[in-house]
Parts: structure tokens; C-alpha cells; sequence
């Protein structure tokens, strides 16, 4: 079941804090509520994917040159408030929220565009719009303009929304996942898909092939 605005409510004001949603800062919930979810805000940091002179991404590397070659692979930029970010047409790049959000045991989430900006041509995820039980952190986006045209982001303009679903009290927080990668991060996070059991599989494949 979907909670709506009054359940959602009463979640963020819940004295029981293992039940409680946390979203903060919750600027203007008069605006940011709707009738079955809480509009989410663009942060103030950025990564955008560059070409650079990597053809590829080698997974035969080791985790710390991986963890390298994907930093030379974004560009970091940091928007003042009430400055924009432009997103061209074609281009990806990598946001968060601005609010930081923390996920009961007992629930589970989707964050989604808003639809204002979907008709623009803006995506904010690729496949990431699942969030689990016990999630805490910042949320990010992967940002795509679709569109012809490039569109201008403001920090704290309202670009997502997230909803809330009833789920049987997980025994496995997602903070607590074996692999988890992303808990606890409260800006932008880029991809660590080097840290992944089955590229330490890829790489012990390769290194026991090569001396065959």
C-alpha cells in the first residue's frame, strides 16, 4: 500500500524514531507535499560525465585504479544558491537531493520526476528509483535532458517527488547490506561499481586465463 499525505505525516512526527520518515531540511512542506508523496529538491553539487582520454572502463584493474579512472571521468562542479546548472541536450550528469532522507525498516520508496520537468525532457534516474528500508543519506540523480534545448537547474528548485510503501519489517537494512555502497553519503555520489563481488571474480577469471 502507498501511504498517502496524512500517513506521511504522522511518519515524520512519529515519536518512535525506528519509525519515523526522516526528510530534512523540509523547506515548505505547503508546497512539497502532495496527496501521496513529498517533492524533493536539487542540491548544490554536480559530477558530469566528461570525455576524457579513457576508451574504456577496464574492470581487470585493480578497485583503486578503477576508483581513479572514474574520478578523471566526471568533473565536479559545486552551484551557488540562485545560480543554474545547465544541463544540455544529450548530456548526463550526476546530482542529489537537497534534503537528506532516512527510510524506516518497514517501508520502502521510489523517487521519481515531477512531471513539469518530464515535459521538458528531463530525466532524473536511469534505473535507480528504488529506495530501501533503511536508507540513509542524500538521494542522487542521474540527470539526462532528452530534450532539444538545454534546460537550466536551479539548487533547491523542487525536481522529484518520493512515495512511500508498506513492507513486512526488513531484517536487512540496506546501511547493513553486505555490499551496500551508498549509505550514509550526503552529497553527490558517483558510481562504485568496481567495489562489486563479481568484478573480483572477473579479475581472479583473468589473472588465472592469462597464465594458462
Amino acid at each position: 500500500m502507498i501511504l498517502n499525505e496524512s500517513q506521511i505525516l504522522e511518519r515524520l512526527v512519529d515519536p518512535d524514531p525506528e519509525r519515523r520518515i526522516v526528510i530534512t531540511p523540509l523547506i515548505r512542506p505547503e508546497e512539497q507535499f502532495g496527496p501521496s508523496s513529498v517533492d524533493l529538491r536539487l542540491g548544490t553539487d554536480f559530477q558530469v560525465m566528461r570525455r576524457s582520454n579513457l576508451t574504456h572502463m577496464d574492470v581487470v584493474k585493480t578497485p583503486v585504479e578503477l576508483e581513479k579512472d572514474v574520478r578523471r571521468s566526471m568533473h565536479y562542479v559545486k552551484v551557488p544558491p540562485m545560480e543554474p546548472f545547465v544541463l544540455h541536450p544529450g548530456e548526463f550528469a550526476l546530482a542529489s537531493t537537497l534534503e537528506f532522507v532516512k527510510i524506516p525498516l518497514d517501508l520502502a520508496a521510489r523517487l521519481e520526476g515531477r512531471s513539469t520537468w518530464g515535459r521538458l525532457g528531463l530525466q532524473i534516474h536511469a534505473t535507480a528509483g528504488f529506495v530501501d528500508p533503511g536508507f540513509v543519506g542524500a538521494l542522487t540523480f542521474e540527470l539526462s535532458n532528452v530534450s532539444t534545448v538545454p534546460l537550466q537547474l536551479y539548487p533547491g528548485v523542487r525536481i522529484s517527488q518520493i512515495c512511500f510503501f508498506d513492507a513486512e519489517r526488513t531484517r536487512l537494512p540496506y546501511a547493513e547490506k553486505r555490499f551496500s555502497k551508498y549509505s550514509g553519503k550526503t552529497s553527490t555520489a558517483s558510481s562504485e561499481f568496481f567495489r562489486d563481488p563479481e568484478y573480483a571474480r572477473i579479475r581472479k577469471a583473468r589473472e588465472q586465463s592469462a597464465f594458462v
